[in-house]
């Protein structure tokens, strides 16, 4: 890893001897050892690394998503581990954004009601979340697909809703699961333009899990997880 001193008046996500362990009859497998990672205000990271190395595990866990075997994960400062499930769950809504290869988004709502989902799980009315939803869906170029439900839109239309919904919170950092993955050429490239746009204007990190090295190589730092540990080099 980087022996670079960041601020951490920055820092919006970091992980400390990160690792975690699964049992398996009489044998325990060590998926990740030692994890250390520090995430600054605004900044890309790509994760990449064979199937099977344990990226969406080490995603999972910085998201709070999952719980580590050992080690620590901050979020805005926060130790994950030490809170609740409702705090933890809090925190997750407001602080960080999910995007995933497949949308995962709710096939009975609108593409509008989807996208302001986590504002009405927050508490704010439902009024107020529509109208912000409705803002953000037309700067990611869906204004006028606000009442389509899922199965009406194309992959990539889905996906910008997916986005659309991360960003909604403004969050300190968006953790994204080969978010291209499922996506063909062309429309693959648009959504990375403007998750990188987004990244720009809004400041908010991106820590993305990937196997495209193209999209991997126009992050500030890639990190390379093998065997259980992390290893970085820089893009290009």
């Amino acid at each position: 890893m980087s022996d670079e001193i960041r601020d951490p008046a920055t820092l919006v996500l970091r992980c400390e001897a990160l690792g975690k362990r699964y049992r398996q009859g009489p044998e325990e497998l060590h998926i990740l050892n030692d994890i250390n990672l520090e995430i600054s205000q605004g900044e890309r990271v790509a994760i990449v690394g064979p199937s099977g190395a344990g990226k969406t595990t080490l995603l999972h866990m910085l998201g709070g998503l999952d719980v580590p075997s050992e080690g620590r994960v901050e979020v805005a400062g926060q130790n994950v581990a030490k809170m609740d499930d409702r705090s933890r769950s809090a925190l997750r809504n407001r602080e960080l954004g999910f995007v995933y290869q497949f949308h995962h988004l709710l096939a009975e709502f609108s593409a509008l009601e989807n996208a302001a989902m986590p504002l009405m799980i927050g508490g704010m009315a439902k009024a107020s979340a529509l109208n912000k939803a409705k803002v953000l869906l037309e700067r990611v170029g869906l204004g006028h697909r606000l009442q389509h439900r899922p199965a009406e839109l194309s992959g990539g239309e889905r996906q910008r809703v997916a986005i659309a919904r991360a960003l909604i919170n403004t969050p300190a950092c968006v953790l994204l699961d080969e978010p291209t993955g499922n996506l063909d050429g062309d429309t693959a490239v648009s959504v990375q333009n403007l998750l990188l746009e987004l990244n720009r204007e809004l400041s908010i990190s991106l820590v993305i899990v990937t196997h495209d090295m193209g999209l991997a190589g126009r992050m500030d730092r890639i990190l390379h997880l093998r065997d259980g540990h992390l290893s970085e080099r820089e893009p290009g």
